[in-house]
Parts: C-alpha cells; sequence; structure tokens
C-alpha cells in the first residue's frame, strides 16, 4: 500500500494532481468518478475564450480514488512516482 502524501492546508485538487498522487490515468480517473458519482466539475475559462471542463476532488474523493483503484500499468514509469 503507498501512501498518499499532501498538503494539510489543500482542499481541493485537479484531475492532473490526482492522477499524479494516485498514478491512475486521466481516462480511467474520468470514468471513475463518473461512475462513482466524485468529484464536481468546474468551468475554466481559456485563453482564447472557450470554457473547458475540468473535474475537481476533494480529499475524501482521493481517499476512496486511492482505495478502490490501483496505479495504471500502461502509463510510464516517469509519471509512477
Amino acid at each position: 500500500m503507498n501512501v498518499l502524501t499532501i498538503r494539510s492546508s489543500q482542499k481541493v485538487f485537479s484531475e492532473e494532481e490526482v492522477s499524479g498522487l494516485t498514478g491512475i490515468c486521466l481516462e480511467h480517473l474520468r470514468n471513475l468518478a463518473r461512475s462513482r458519482h466524485l468529484g464536481f466539475l468546474a468551468s475554466a475559462a481559456e485563453a482564447a475564450g472557450q470554457h473547458a471542463e475540468k473535474l475537481l476532488f476533494t480529499i475524501s474523493d482521493l481517499l476512496v480514488l486511492a482505495m478502490l483503484h490501483q496505479r495504471c500499468e500502461h502509463l510510464p514509469l516517469s509519471r509512477q512516482q
């Protein structure tokens, strides 16, 4: 079992941060979050004026994801820390 180390002051995590912390690829992370009703959508304003939907996760969501899913084997070793 791996230990997740996070700052105690951080309350919300982006999908990229969660992917890096848990080793779950973005595709699997989005599918798992959708099926288990984890995280919430936030609209991010892009430089070109377009909106992009990003998933944000709480510490509770992060812990549930870490327990439900193992690291993705198809990720490069440099992404798995």
